[in-house]
């Protein structure tokens, strides 16, 4: 994740008329959930690590009358797998090196 990536719900007039900042995964699931008035009662309840997750979320979002808006869809990560999809698309990032000490393994 880059602060390219973030700046369209982090820029202030982009929360204008928007109550939360949804970006869905791939898998079904959701990477990440900003709230301009935080509320676990949102998130209570939602199934975790099944293909309907983010659509479940999301659906939750509207039906609780906030304006959302999207952002991109990428791969979160959910299992070794993924973490080293994800190392593999940014080599030279954090994350590929965080991985890459706690798994004595490189980037595959």
């Amino acid at each position: 994740i880059t602060p390219a990536l973030l700046a369209p719900a982090l820029a202030p007039d982009t929360w204008e008329g928007c109550d939360a900042w949804f970006g869905p995964a791939e898998d079904g699931g959701f990477w990440a959930l900003g709230l301009a008035r935080p509320d676990p009662a949102l998130l209570r309840g939602v199934p975790m690590s099944v293909p309907e997750t983010g659509a479940v979320q999301r659906r939750r979002l509207v039906e609780a009358g906030l304006a959302v808006r999207d952002l991109p869809v990428l791969l979160d990560v959910d299992t070794a797998s993924d973490a080293h999809r994800v190392a593999a698309d940014a080599p030279g990032g954090r994350f590929a090196a965080a991985l890459g000490r706690l798994t004595g393994a490189g980037v595959r």
